[in-house]
C-alpha cells in the first residue's frame, strides 16, 4: 500500500442508475481505470472506473477514462477552484462490499504482489482475490493476474514471471486444477 501519498475524501455519494462517486484531494496526475484505492481507516477497496468532468475547461490527464456530465449545480468558478487545489471527482466501484468512502477518510493506491512468500486467499470477489498480507493487513489481486483461474479460499498465490501469479499451497508447491 502506498500510504505515503494519501487522498482525502471530500465527498462521496451513490447515484441511482449511475454508480458511486467520490471527490478527493491531491490528485496530481489523474487515476487510470482499474487502479485500486484502499481506505486507510476501514481497509475497504474500490476500483477506479472513470473521471467525472463537468466543464470543457477542466484539466485532462493522460490515460484517464472520462465521462462528461452536464449539470447546472456546479459553476465554472467552483470547478477552477477545485482544479487549483487538485480536487477531482471519480466514479468508483466497490470491491467485495457496497459501502462508499467516508468523508475525511484517506484513500491510498494499493498494489499487491506476492513476491517472496505465498499469500493466502481469504475471500474471492467477482474480479478480485482478497489476500492476507499479515495479521493486520490485507491485499487485493485482480484475477487477470492469476495463471490458474480456478482459485479457492485457503489457496495461496505466489508471483512468477511476466506479472502473473501461480496458485500454490502454503509451502509454495504448485496447485493444478
Amino acid at each position: 500500500m502506498d500510504a505515503t501519498h494519501k487522498h482525502k475524501v471530500i465527498s462521496s455519494s451513490v447515484l441511482k442508475n449511475f454508480g458511486m462517486l467520490v471527490t478527493i484531494t491531491d490528485v496530481e496526475n489523474g487515476f487510470q481505470k482499474g487502479m485500486v484505492l484502499k481506505s486507510v481507516d476501514s481497509g475497504l477497496y474500490w476500483e477506479v472506473q472513470e473521471r467525472i468532468l463537468f466543464s470543457e475547461k477542466e484539466i485532462k490527464f493522460e490515460g484517464e477514462t472520462e465521462t462528461r456530465i452536464h449539470t447546472n449545480i456546479r459553476n465554472i468558478d467552483k470547478v477552477q477552484n477545485e482544479f487549483d487545489k487538485n480536487i477531482f471527482e471519480y466514479k468508483i466501484k466497490p470491491i467485495g462490499h457496497n459501502e462508499k468512502p467516508e468523508v475525511n477518510d484517506f484513500l491510498v493506491f494499493t498494489v499487491t504482489v506476492a513476491v517472496r512468500i505465498p499469500l493466502e486467499i481469504i475471500d474471492i470477489y467477482e474480479d478480485y482475490l482478497l489476500l492476507k498480507i499479515n495479521e493486520d493487513d490485507t491485499g487485493i489481486l485482480h484475477k487477470k493476474y492469476i495463471n490458474n483461474k480456478i482459485a479457492k479460499i485457503g489457496d495461496y498465490v505466489c508471483h512468477c514471471e511476466h506479472r502473473f501469479h501461480d496458485l500454490v499451497d502454503k509451502n509454495g508447491n504448485f496447485i493444478y486444477r
